[in-house]
């Protein structure tokens, strides 16, 4: 591991961000000390042009490189409570600039406001118009990792293979199998149990929109996977491989935390090269 990782590592603990999803209780009080939705948009610059619009009361954030074709769907993690930070725009930022496709960025509305039922046929919806006009793939890490793959199965149903780029996926709402890993200094059961809880609505926790793991898996176009071991959510990435028909890269990240292809580490480069070169 890099001096960046075990510098990222010492942060996190130091500055307990991992504090929150420790119970349900302190996910609740963070949550109420939130930033307001929707997040805000950075500018243009360093490479890509930011626009702004809007889809049925989603505010959509477009990052377009020059020469663009094609696009790509990006579902920010958080635990579906929390908006974008600044590595999500970082890491789409660089996904768009080297793949020559316009980034997509819907602010979903984050539970527990906006829940399962109404935002997983949304972002198919959104899916579904960009792909009527030229290539398309979803990308989404943690939460949006879920998003993008319970999205990505209403898309399958309707023959629609779109390629999946997951980072550090959260696929089982329920967390019925944590990896079981020295403490994982970001993320823990209690608090995603929490999340998914708010996030479902009226639906029940095995419902595919919520854990897409246990739905439908055929007919989904190809995934790349990236997860470390040092992460709570690394054993999703494995029961994905295993019951997935369509074809699943997994990049295994040794001892790495959670969502690492976003973090400011060199080991980071390993996975937006690999989500690069699908989309070439």
């Amino acid at each position: 591991m890099s001096v960046q990782h075990t510098a990222v590592r010492a942060f996190l603990a130091l500055a307990g961000r991992g504090r929150r999803w420790r119970s349900a209780e302190a996910l609740d009080r963070a949550i109420l000390r939130r930033d307001p939705w929707p997040a805000d948009p950075p500018r243009s610059g360093e490479g890509v042009v930011v626009a702004t619009a809007e889809d049925d009361g989603w505010p959509l954030v477009h990052l377009v490189p020059p020469k663009a074709s094609g696009a790509v769907v990006a579902l920010h993690g958080g635990g579906y409570v929390f908006g974008p930070e600044v590595q999500h725009w970082d890491l789409w930022r660089t996904i768009a600039i080297a793949s020559r496709r316009t980034v997509t960025v819907p602010l979903y509305r984050l539970a527990p406001e906006g829940t399962a039922a109404a935002t997983v046929p949304h972002v198919a919806r959104i899916v579904r118009r960009l792909a009527a006009v030229g290539e398309v793939a979803l990308l989404g890490d943690s939460a949006g990792g879920g998003m993008a793959l319970a999205a990505a199965q209403l898309l399958a149903a309707d023959g629609l293979r779109v390629p999946l780029l997951l980072s550090a996926p959260w696929l089982d709402g329920g967390v019925t199998a944590p990896w079981t890993t020295p403490r994982d200094p970001w993320l823990a059961a209690p608090g995603l149990r929490r999340a998914a809880e708010l996030y479902r609505g009226d639906l029940p926790v095995e419902h595919p929109y919520v854990s897409p793991l246990l739905g439908d898996l055929t007919g989904l176009g190809p995934v790349v996977v990236a997860s470390g071991t040092r992460d709570v959510l690394h054993r999703d990435a494995l029961r994905l491989e295993e019951r997935c028909p369509s074809p699943v890269r997994v990049l295994v990240g040794n001892g790495l935390l959670h969502n690492w292809p976003l973090l400011p580490i060199p080991e980071a480069r390993r996975a937006q090269r690999a989500f690069v070169d699908v989309l070439r």
